[in-house]
C-alpha cells in the first residue's frame, strides 16, 4: 500500500532543517564574533604594547621632564606665578598629557616635581646662579660662588632723539600689535628695540619688568656660537680642526672627522632627531639623560659630515662639552669663562646658563635672561664683537656666523644664527637682506639687522606664529 503524505510528518522535517540551519548560522556567527574577539584582543595588545613602548617609555619621561624643568625655571628663575606659567608655558605642548599631570612645587626647596599618566615623575630643582636641572639621581650637585653680579642699565635715547629717529605714533603702534592677543596663544611678554645702541622703547606684559629673566629656548645656540668665537679669537679652538669631539678623537670612528664648524651649522651628520613629539632623541636628551653630551656623542652617523643639514640641538650641546674641556672641567670654572668672557663685560647680570647633572652647560637650549639683557646680546654683533673699549672676538666672526652654510640649500642657516638668504637670495624681502636673528621655541627672537643697525627681541610664550618678522617691518617703515 503506498505511503499517504503526512503533512504533520512533512512539517517537522521542515522544523528539524529549519533548526539544523539556524544552529548552523549561530555556529558561523560565533565562530565570526570569535574571530572579531580575537582581532580585536590582537588591536589592544598592539596598542598597549605601542604605548608602553613608544608613550610611556619615551614621551611620558620628556612630558613630564620637560614640565618639570620649565615650571621649575619659570617659578625659580622668572618668579612667574605658578598656574601662569603652567598655562603659557606648558600645557599647550604636552597634550594629551597636560589632563593627567599633576605638579608638586616644593617651594622650601625650590624643586618642583611632576607626575604624569601612570605615575610617571620627574623632578627638577633649582640652584643659585645656574638655574634649574632636571634630576635622575639623589647625589649631589655642585654650588657655584658669585657675589659680583651687577644690572647694568641700558643707554636709553631722550624723547627728543626717539622723535628725530622714528615715527613714534607707528612705533607705538607696531609694538601694540605685538601685544594683541586675541586667541590668547600669542602670549608676548616682553619686547624692546634698540637703535645705534640706544633703547628706543619696550614694553612688558602684566608682571614682567625689564630686569624678569626670560627662556631663550634655542636663542642660546647663538650664544655658544659666541663663546667659540671667543675661544677662536683667543686662539683656544679650532673651528675646521677634525676631533672636535675627545671620545671620538684618535679613533678610526668616522665621527672623529666631525669638527665644531661642522656641528655650529648642524651637519654633522648625527642622528640626533629633533622633531618636538617628545619621543624624539632630542626629547629624550634634554629631559631623560644626566649627561646630553655623552648621549649626542653616542648617536650613530645618518651621513656623511659636511653633506647633510639637519637642525638638531644635540650638536650643540656637543659643542659646549668641547668649549668645557678647553676651559676647566669643573662647574666653576666653566660658569667662570662664560660669566668674565661674555656676560660681565655686556652687564648681562641677569642672565642664567642651566647645566644637566654631568655640569655641561645645556648650550642649545636652556639660557634665560631679561629682553633687555638679550638685546645687549644682540648688539654686540652688530658692534662688531667689541662692547665699550674691549673686544671680545673678531670682526670677521660676524661674517662666519652669517655666512649660508651650503647644505642648507633652501634653508637660511648660518652657525647658529638664522640669516635672511639662502642659496636662492633673500628668503624674506621684506627685510633687509643682511638681517639675521636668533631664534627659540614658543617664540623667542632677537633679531639684528645690520644695515639700520637695529635690534628687537621678542620673549613670551607662542603656540602659533609671532608675527615678529612683521613687527621689524613695521618698526624699520617707522624709522625717519
Amino acid at each position: 500500500m503506498p505511503r499517504q503524505y503526512n503533512p504533520n510528518y512533512c512539517d517537522r522535517i521542515a522544523a528539524v532543517k529549519l533548526l539544523v540551519d539556524t544552529l548552523s548560522n549561530r555556529l558561523e556567527q560565533t565562530e565570526m564574533y570569535k574571530n572579531i574577539l580575537a582581532i580585536f584582543i590582537a588591536i589592544l595588545v598592539i596598542t598597549a604594547g605601542w604605548y608602553y613602548f613608544t608613550f610611556a617609555r619615551l614621551a611620558l619621561p620628556a612630558g613630564t621632564g620637560f614640565a618639570a624643568k620649565h615650571l621649575c625655571s619659570l617659578v625659580y628663575v622668572s618668579g612667574l606665578e605658578h598656574d601662569r606659567a603652567r598655562t603659557m608655558y606648558i600645557d599647550p605642548f604636552i597634550q594629551p598629557l597636560s589632563a593627567f599631570l599633576s605638579v608638586n612645587y616644593d617651594d622650601k626647596n625650590r624643586r618642583v616635581i611632576t607626575t604624569g599618566l601612570g605615575g610617571w615623575q620627574a623632578r627638577a630643582d633649582f640652584r643659585e646662579h645656574l638655574g634649574c636641572t632636571v634630576r635622575h639621581t639623589d647625589d649631589s650637585l655642585e654650588s657655584i660662588n658669585d657675589n659680583s653680579r651687577v644690572i647694568v642699565p641700558l643707554a636709553a635715547v631722550t624723547d627728543a632723539e626717539r622723535e628725530m629717529r622714528f615715527d613714534t605714533q607707528q612705533l607705538d603702534s607696531a609694538i601694540s600689535e605685538a601685544f594683541r592677543n586675541e586667541m590668547g596663544n600669542k602670549n608676548t611678554l616682553a619686547v624692546v628695540v634698540l637703535h645705534k645702541g640706544k633703547l628706543i622703547t619696550e614694553r612688558y606684559a602684566e608682571g614682567i619688568t625689564e630686569e624678569t629673566p626670560l627662556p631663550g629656548w634655542s636663542m642660546t645656540k647663538s650664544v655658544t656660537a659666541t663663546l667659540v668665537g671667543i675661544l677662536d679669537f683667543q686662539k683656544r679652538i679650532q673651528v675646521d680642526a677634525k676631533g672636535a669631539i675627545s671620545k671620538w678623537r684618535g679613533t678610526s670612528d668616522t665621527r672623529s672627522e666631525i669638527t665644531i664648524d661642522q656641528l655650529l651649522r648642524m651637519t654633522s651628520g648625527l642622528e640626533i632627531t629633533e622633531d618636538q613629539s617628545g619621543t624624539d632623541p632630542n626629547s629624550q636628551m634634554l629631559f631623560d639623560e644626566s649627561d646630553g653630551a655623552a648621549f649626542s656623542a653616542g648617536r650613530p652617523l645618518q651621513a656623511t659630515p659636511g653633506s647633510h643639514w639637519q637642525y638638531m640641538s644635540g650638536s650643540t650641546v656637543l659643542v659646549s662639552s668641547a668649549v668645557r674641556e678647553i676651559v676647566g672641567e669643573s662647574l666653576q670654572e666653566n660658569y667662570q669663562f662664560v660669566q668674565d668672557a661674555l656676560f660681565r663685560p655686556l652687564g648681562m647680570a641677569t642672565a642664567i646658563l642651566e647645566p644637566d647633572e654631568s655640569g655641561t652647560f645645556i648650550g642649545s637650549s636652556f639660557m634665560l635672561a631679561s629682553a633687555r639683557d638679550w638685546a645687549k646680546f644682540g648688539q654686540l654683533y652688530l658692534d662688531g664683537g667689541v662692547v665699550g673699549d674691549q673686544r671680545l672676538f673678531a670682526a670677521e666672526w660676524v661674517d662666519y656666523v652669517t655666512r649660508h652654510t651650503k647644505a642648507a640649500k633652501g634653508t637660511g642657516y648660518g652657525a647658529g644664527f638664522w640669516i635672511n638668504r639662502n642659496n636662492q637670495g633673500v628668503i624674506n624681502p621684506a627685510l633687509p637682506a643682511d638681517t639675521f636673528r636668533a631664534d627659540g621655541f614658543q617664540g623667542q627672537h632677537i633679531y639684528m639687522v645690520a644695515s639700520r643697525d637695529l635690534v628687537v627681541v621678542r620673549l613670551g610664550a607662542a603656540s602659533v606664529g609671532t608675527g615678529t618678522a612683521q613687527l621689524v617691518a613695521q618698526i624699520i617703515a617707522a624709522m625717519k
